[in-house]
């Protein structure tokens, strides 16, 4: 099935409306989900930590997953596992936590014939749900908690009492306490801990948000150090050194740190006045109205439908394309000397 294709134009603009950093109202608690069974379905990196979060607050939490390493996992955990339909007739609160392009198959035929009237199902991204893959009936409640943070992140966080950010966002409230149950899931989970937060959202906007953070800067990254790679090592410098420049020395994730800490810009002062003088007189030079016009071509292609719909025949199809890109991309000169590099650091390259 393709997502239904929207207006031909959509107009993009701002629509965060609340910040909530903790609940303040005091019957708004993890307390009102202590009589609920909540069934993870899915135990990979989300599923493992969120289920391991919610059972250190206090509720009752299975497990639902095919026999594989990720259900013997939650077995060694101490959870109560059973597969997926098992699960859901279990549970009250039934969280999907398994990859967005087997959602589909997986609720039509696992979860939706297991629902009953007033369960909740809590989906940790937009992108089914905003497109239409997933079609839940109205008698259930449908709500979203989009973590901004990677899987042990979430764990790793809780254990020290820290919260992180979560996109929060109610598709559908037929029982009338979605918002209730939202906001006590996020507790549940360690969002408002120190430092942590839900920002209500949408579907269509942390689907909007995601994509093309995913196909704008963040793909765009790999590109552009590609590019450097090949002009840097064409001008003499050596493979290892222009690798180790760009992000092998860790430095990268140190700025990255001090964005999250202190802004975008602001970050600049942690720089050689040097530095700051060459990137804000050459940086701009690299984020012209031709990036601009892209970006918004990407975002249209997001909203619209068309980039769901290209991703979903090219898994129909056998994910050619998908492959054989991969394969491209680590036939370069650059990945030869990356692994060259981390082989004398004595890493593990993941492949």
């Amino acid at each position: 099935m393709y997502p239904d294709i929207f207006m031909p134009v959509i107009y993009i603009f701002y629509s965060m409306t609340e910040i909530i950093t903790e609940i303040k109202t005091k019957n708004i608690t993890v307390d009102i989900l202590k009589n609920r069974t909540i069934g993870v379905i899915g135990y990979g990196n989300q599923g493992k930590s969120q289920a391991l979060n919610m059972r250190d607050s206090g509720l009752n939490v299975i497990i639902g997953n095919p026999k594989d390493s990720y259900l013997e996992n939650a077995v060694k955990d101490g959870f109560k596992v059973y597969n997926i339909e098992e699960a859901c007739k279990k549970s009250d609160i039934i969280f999907i936590l398994i990859p967005d392009e087997i959602q589909k198959d997986v609720f039509e035929s696992k979860i939706m014939p297991n629902l009953k009237e007033g369960n909740t199902v809590v989906m940790a991204s937009g992108y089914n749900y905003f497109y239409g893959f997933l079609k839940p009936p109205e008698e259930i409640n449908i709500i979203m908690i989009a973590p901004r943070m990677i899987g042990w992140g979430l764990r790793d966080l809780y254990k020290r009492d820290m919260g992180f950010p979560v996109l929060a966002a109610i598709g559908n409230d037929h029982s009338g306490d979605s918002r209730d149950v939202l906001l006590g899931l996020c507790d549940a989970i360690g969002v408002f801990k120190e430092s942590g937060c839900a920002i209500m959202s949408s579907f269509r906007e942390e689907t909007l948000v995601d994509l093309l953070s995913e196909q704008s800067w963040a793909g765009a990254i790999l590109f552009i150090f590609r590019k450097y790679f090949e002009v840097a090592t064409e001008l003499g410098a050596s493979p290892e050194v222009a690798i180790l420049e760009m992000y092998a020395s860790g430095e990268l994730a140190e700025i990255a740190e001090s964005m999250k800490d202190i802004g975008l810009f602001r970050q600049l002062k942690t720089h050689s006045r040097t530095s700051q003088y060459g990137q804000l007189t050459r940086g701009p030079e690299y984020a012209g109205e031709e990036i601009t016009n892209l970006i918004k071509r990407n975002a249209m292609n997001i909203l619209n439908g068309i980039f769901a719909r290209e991703w979903t025949n090219e898994q129909m199809t056998g994910e050619m394309v998908f492959q054989k890109l991969h394969e491209i991309n680590q036939e370069h000169p650059m990945e030869l000397a990356e692994r060259s590099l981390y082989k004398l650091l004595g890493r593990d390259k993941n492949d």
